[in-house]
């Protein structure tokens, strides 16, 4: 293999990129055959990027196969193949890169078609794991799943070979049904139909999930399968073992798998949140804090997307305000919060928690904080005693903070404090002092500051300014064509589109509404979907402003 490695005249092969010359892939092949036991994983893993960065074309680029690529496969094949290389899954991994971008052009197509007899290898191996991941080398195809199926024995491999059987299926349904294909789609059905009503717990919910993608009834009718597995202690556990799907190469735990199939039953957001809510009762029952969490977790999800489902998980997060967990109790009172004046009937339980002191796993704050938030959204007084100092003091000696855009997080001090201008009078001079203080010390809750005292009616001029800065930037004002045209577009397409409050604050004026934008006002009204470009809490903040924007505009005559 090295004197054929050698003989290969890398120098003129086209490098990837200016810093990835093709001369470096024999070091980097060596490097990863010379690596062993004693190796260190880190070394292990950082030579099997370079690898893929050598043979690879960039991320985002059509088509990612390379002609020095095509000349190193058979050589990553080999290794690939010899049990004693340490980065064999790496390897595969690469292998199926190639392989996809292999067919489009005829001379790496032939170079594959070569090394189809050693890669066939692979399926039989003695690692599961080599097993599992060369799967993406037919990941498309239902026949050779189908084999594989039949001679496979591993769980692990068999969870990636229903799931991966369930989307190539789909894939390939043809529009005009052969004999051939009718057969094939048959016994892949049977396959499916077979697991479910196996013995093994973990593959009946896998084939259930896989029969998704060709039945989007099978997850509705197996609801009490699915809850049972689910919610069995017993069972937890395994799912962190076995469950592997082709797109991610570590395993997902039961709670991954019960979004999932919250996910497939999002089409009906009442038959989804009925299915959040069992998981919630159950988990209280057999006292599962890990299965409350995630109850929560996708009650949130599916409240950020769909305001139908407000009234059931208004019910469900009140019910875990006082549960023995931190991280539920905080995610609890986040729900109530962000459900504003709806939470109303449960204002007494919401101040029980002023003072708890309970904190999420991943997120800022504690549970008091985001039950002090819910009240104020509630427009109970009982939030406003020290409110102000409570929001700024965590971040006082902080340079910002972090956080995913579809988190259940803190909200910002501007968006707790702007709606309370009715408060003012109570609140002014907290705010006032503690804008000073975030001046005197350069922090960074300046702007947040700022604009709450200028959406309050005040000017706040800081060190050296003559003029007030800007509020914030606005959008250009529209025509009321232009206005008519954006929420035609929005009502019509779906997409974001960043002019549509001010679109709305155009047609809110005297005079005459057109009835196609009258009628596309009245289904955005009706739509179970956040008018919102956020993931986060704004979202429920935007799609009030939005929708209280589009009743004034249907109010006029």
């Amino acid at each position: 293999m090295w004197e054929a490695l050698d003989a290969v005249d890398w120098r003129a092969l086209e490098a990837v990129g200016p810093d990835r010359p093709a001369t470096d892939v024999p070091k980097v092949l060596r490097r990863i055959a010379g690596a062993d036991a004693t190796t260190r994983p880190e070394a292990v893993e950082r030579a099997s990027g370079d690898l893929q960065d050598l043979l690879l074309a960039p991320e985002r680029t059509p088509g990612r196969g390379t002609d020095v690529g095509t000349a190193a496969l058979p050589f990553v094949v080999g290794l690939a193949l010899a049990p004693e290389t340490a980065a064999r899954p790496a390897l595969v991994d690469l292998l199926a890169h190639l392989a996809c971008d292999g067919a489009a052009d005829s001379a790496r197509a032939a170079a594959w078609r070569r090394q189809w007899p050693r890669l066939r290898k692979l399926f039989d191996d003695g690692d599961p794991v080599v097993r599992r991941t060369a799967l993406q080398l037919i990941a498309d195809r239902t026949g050779p799943l189908l084999e594989r199926w039949y001679e496979e024995t591993d769980l692990s491999v068999r969870v990636t070979l229903l799931l991966a059987l369930g989307r190539a299926a789909a894939a390939e349904e043809p529009t005009e049904p052969t004999d051939t294909t009718e057969a094939t789609d048959a016994e892949v059905r049977a396959v499916l139909d077979g697991a479910l009503h196996g013995e093994n717990p973990v593959l009946r919910v896998a084939a259930v999930i896989a029969a998704a993608s060709l039945d989007p009834q099978a997850v509705l009718r197996a609801r009490p399968m699915l809850l049972e597995i689910l919610t069995d202690p017993v069972l937890a556990p395994e799912f962190g073992q076995v469950w592997y799907t082709l797109d991610c190469d570590t395993p997902y735990e039961r709670n991954d798998v019960a979004a999932w199939v919250v996910e497939l039953l999002e089409s009906d957001p009442t038959v989804a949140t009925s299915f959040v809510a069992a998981l919630a009762e159950t988990g209280i029952r057999i006292g599962d804090a890990e299965l409350r969490r995630c109850a929560l977790d996708e009650a949130w999800r599916l409240l950020s997307v769909r305001p139908s489902a407000a009234a059931a998980v208004l019910q469900l997060a009140a019910g875990l305000l006082a549960d023995p967990d931190d991280d539920v109790r905080y995610k609890a009172a986040h729900l109530l919060a962000v459900l504003g004046p709806r939470a109303a009937p449960y204002a007494d339980r919401l101040a029980a928690l002023l003072e708890d002191p309970g904190e999420s796993r991943f997120f800022d704050g504690t549970v008091g904080d985001h039950a002090r938030w819910a009240l104020t959204r509630i427009g109970d007084l009982r939030a406003l005693p020290d409110l102000v100092e409570r929001l700024v003091a965590p971040y006082r000696d902080m340079q910002g903070r972090g956080y995913a855009l579809s988190d259940p997080r803190q909200p910002d001090v501007a968006d707790v404090l702007r709606p309370l201008r009715a408060h003012a009078g109570v609140l002014l001079p907290a705010v006032r002092e503690a804008f000073r203080d975030e001046v005197s010390r350069a922090g960074w809750l300046v702007g947040d500051l700022r604009e709450v005292l200028h959406t309050w009616g005040e000017k706040p001029l800081l060190p050296g300014e003559l003029e007030p800065y800007p509020y914030r930037w606005e959008p250009p004002e529209l025509e009321p064509a232009q206005a008519e045209a954006t929420v035609l577009a929005y009502a019509t397409d779906g997409q974001w589109h960043w002019t549509l409050a001010t679109a709305l604050d155009v047609l809110a004026r005297p005079g005459h509404l057109a009835p196609p934008v009258r009628e596309a006002l009245t289904a955005l009204a009706g739509a179970d979907r956040r008018h919102s470009e956020y993931g986060d809490y704004r979202a429920f903040l935007e799609d009030e402003e939005i929708r209280a924007r589009i009743d004034r505009v249907l109010a006029l005559p």
